[in-house]
């Protein structure tokens, strides 16, 4: 699934470019979440709280923020260079403002569904299988984290707990339910309350591990011998690669 914002001024193009996407996914099967912003400002406050989305069609005249600014701000402010950045504009003369927000493509309007579908097609090449986000609900609000902030999830009663380097994050959930959603072969269990980011992983020894910003975490005796083989092998892969 693809998250999409499309921050416009002009309600029309807004309702316009949903209809494609609708169509598009109808056509192809994919699953698009779609949001529509009506200024830079909306779209910025909604980034600042931490949701983020994999695609953004963004408009470059915007009243008070522009999309260029928007698009600095993605970037530099919020340190994004996962979130795809596609412009919209009715103007064809932005390319070196642009340079620097590094944007997926540049569109100019009136809007065509085949130009639609194909930066869709390339913006889901980059992104993988849009699966460097971790996306969790709280109170029916979607919020995002890259996954390879992510140092570790730890199960706490009903909870789930999202442990990133300075800050925790947390949502009502099950631990098997964040493997399955992962797939991330970084992830393993070292106990059933801990499911940990080998890449985070700066010290280790037979019963415990010791994460980058400094916990040590406990290895369960059921877990000591798999996890040991786990992060040689681990290990064994990086030195290979470097």
């Amino acid at each position: 699934m693809l998250r999409i914002a499309i921050c416009d001024d002009d309600k029309k193009l807004c309702i316009q470019l949903k209809s494609m996407l609708n169509e598009i996914s109808e056509n192809t099967g994919e699953i698009f979440e779609v949001s529509a912003f009506c200024s830079g400002e909306r779209l910025c406050d909604l980034l600042m709280r931490g949701n983020r989305f994999n695609l953004i069609f963004l408009d470059i005249e915007l009243c008070e923020i522009n999309g260029v600014e928007v698009g600095k701000k993605i970037r530099e402010e919020f340190n994004d260079e996962i979130t795809q950045i596609v412009y919209i504009s009715s103007k064809e003369s932005y390319a070196m403002e642009l340079f620097d927000i590094r944007p997926l493509n540049f569109l100019v309007k009136p809007l065509k569904i085949e130009k639609i579908e194909s930066v869709l097609k390339t913006a889901m090449k980059v992104l993988g299988s849009s699966n460097q986000y971790f996306e969790y609900k709280v109170s029916n609000v979607s919020f995002n984290v890259l996954i390879s902030d992510i140092l570790y999830f730890e199960s706490s009663g009903r909870k789930v707990m999202v442990v990133l380097k300075d800050d925790v994050n947390e949502y009502y959930g099950k631990l098997s339910e964040v493997e399955g959603k992962i797939k991330n072969s970084d992830f393993f269990f070292i106990h059933k309350s801990y499911l940990i980011n080998y890449n985070h992983v700066i010290e280790y020894t037979y019963e415990y591990v010791k994460m980058s910003n400094n916990e040590i975490l406990g290895i369960s005796q059921n877990n000591r011998k798999a996890v040991r083989e786990k992060l040689l092998q681990k290990k064994q892969r990086m030195r290979h690669v470097r």
